[in-house]
């Protein structure tokens, strides 16, 4: 940039927004191995019947239409999850993965200024967004069983939104019902539910948006439907909060593809609640292993992944022994590591690994 300025006299970070001149993004390294474990991924490819209904689309010149733009309504796929969630057509709105129902939600309810409430650690896309769309981002440390300080954070006029993901990320713990409807009840502006990993967790807090218009439920097909490269995220809300999202999202913003594999994904369903079964005996099994090494502290999780914590960096010993996994910082000279549960041989080099580190 600096030899760029220096020929022609342009500088781009002037013309930036003076707010974002400073701020990282939410940047995610593009690996590939047989130990990836960074980004909680399903293990598993597609079901056998999905990818053989695939080909038979691609093949058939008569269905087959990606020379033409996708429906931009999302009109089956919303159909199929509104009959999957027992509510109704206007209730859902579908986007690119959940980034863009995050995105979206805080360029409709924010203006210049107003709060936006996170927890402390939580899901980075919630601040970035937040703070690309001029919000400002007060984060609450989430403490088992108490909700009062985000109530109390929340109560601010001028936060507007309150995400709560559960199970969070990176901790893996869930907010029971109690909790949220207690956050719902006590503060007057709109609450994110995000349950990316609610397939891992029941129950869900769709049924409830009937007694909460203040409430918007994001889920996705990314983690337990193993459909990570067809980003493909979904909000279930009251009809109006809906209408306000559907606003801002763009035209087109779903590929044909997409739309089709998230659709016959849920006609799958029997199919992935065996591989979520499995995946949480896996997590069980891993958090057994891990916790029988001395020099690590590892937490309870009701997602697909495990956060150990150690005075040793744990991310850096696992990734040169070829294992791929999510680093934090930590506090107090502990460092936090993110491991997503894998197949029982991945799972297995984890704890290889692991166990033959020599300790300090």
């Amino acid at each position: 940039m600096n030899a760029d300025r220096n020929q022609n006299g342009f500088d781009v970070a002037r013309l930036m927004r003076r707010d974002l001149r400073d701020m990282e993004n939410y940047a995610v390294p593009f690996r590939r191995g047989p130990y990836k474990l960074d980004s909680n991924e399903s293990p598993f490819g597609l079901p056998d019947a999905l990818r053989r209904r695939l080909i038979a689309w691609l093949e058939d010149e008569k269905n087959e239409d990606l020379h033409l733009y996708p429906d931009g309504a999302n009109t089956r796929l919303r159909g199929a999850l509104a009959e999957l969630w027992g509510v109704a057509p206007e209730n859902v709105t579908c986007g690119v993965g959940s980034d863009q129902l995050i995105d979206g939600i805080c360029r409709v309810f924010l203006e210049p200024g107003d709060g936006v409430v996170v927890l402390k650690p939580t899901f980075g896309m919630y601040a970035v967004s937040a703070r690309l769309n001029h919000g400002k981002v007060r984060e609450v440390p989430l403490r088992d069983g108490d909700v009062a300080e985000i109530v109390r954070a929340a109560s601010d006029p001028r936060v507007k939104v309150v995400f709560l993901c559960s199970p969070n990320n990176p901790t893996g713990q869930s907010l029971t019902e109690g909790e949220i409807c207690s956050v719902l009840s006590d503060v007057r502006c709109l609450v994110v539910v995000d349950e990316a990993y609610g397939e891992f967790a029941r129950p869900t807090m769709i049924p409830r948006i009937r007694d909460y218009p203040n409430m918007i439920v994001l889920r996705t097909f990314s983690k337990a439907f193993g459909l990570a490269g067809a980003r493909v995220g979904y909000a279930v809300a009251a009809a109006e909060a809906i209408d306000a999202l559907d606003r801002a999202k763009p035209p087109f913003n779903l590929p044909t593809l997409s739309q089709l594999l998230a659709t016959w994904a849920i006609e799958e369903w029997q199919e992935y609640s065996v591989r979520v079964a499995h995946l949480n005996e896996r997590r069980e099994e891993l958090y057994r292993e891990l916790e029988k090494i001395p020099w690590l502290e590892v937490s309870r999780s009701d997602a697909n992944f495990l956060l150990v914590r150690s005075e040793r960096d744990v991310g850096a010993l696992l990734e040169e022994n070829g294992i791929f996994v999510r680093r934090y910082p930590g506090a107090d000279r502990v460092t936090c590591t993110r491991i997503s549960v894998g197949t029982a041989e991945q799972n297995g080099k984890v704890v290889e690994v692991l166990c033959g580190a020599e300790p300090r």
